[in-house]
């Protein structure tokens, strides 16, 4: 099983407008599968004061933390989490096809217990088609017990603590 936190904090989402929200409720429902098939067992919605997430969180059945900073919403987030993993998603993307099993084989048998692993987004500029590794991360999974201990985990910091590696096969797609 896994925590699902939502970071909300991106330039896209930050802006508090109805696009904001509609990226933050897609990312969200994409996942509602996989919570019925058992592999999500909570999620987090993570976000600054002025975006009001308790809003989305009380219709969506989830926890919200609202900080100025990303590394800050995490840190009060990671707590909430109760799953021995974390799946750790930027508002506005949403798993392609095959998700679920994909990340249910990545944790039974791609040495889930001691690494994360780095889920990217799809290529939107020409260069990252030819350049993968420039492609923004979107994602991270990874072991609850090797976050907790970060200091100022923000994604890119869970990411090196964990000895994230890139998951080729388990994209995610950018809907807003």
């Amino acid at each position: 099983m896994i925590s699902l936190i939502v970071i909300c904090s991106s330039p896209a989402v930050a802006s508090g407008d109805s696009p904001a929200a509609e990226a933050i409720v897609r990312t969200l429902s994409a996942f509602v599968g996989a919570a019925v098939r058992g592999l999500v067992r909570e999620a987090v919605l993570v976000g600054p004061p002025h975006i009001k997430l308790g809003y989305i969180a009380d219709h969506a059945g989830c926890a919200f933390i609202e900080s100025k900073s990303e590394a800050e919403g995490i840190a009060d987030a990671l707590p909430l989490a109760r799953a021995a993993h974390l799946l750790i998603v930027r508002a506005g993307y949403v798993p392609e096809t095959g998700f679920a099993e994909a990340i249910e084989d990545l944790l039974r048998f791609g040495k889930a217990e001691t690494q994360g692993w780095l889920l990217r987004g799809e290529a939107e500029r020409p260069i990252e088609k030819i350049l993968t590794h420039l492609v923004r991360p979107a994602a991270l999974l990874a072991p609850r017990r090797l976050c907790l201990g970060v200091k100022s985990p923000s994604l890119a910091a869970l990411a090196k603590a964990t000895r994230a590696r890139l998951a080729r096969h388990i994209r995610l797609r950018r809907v807003i």
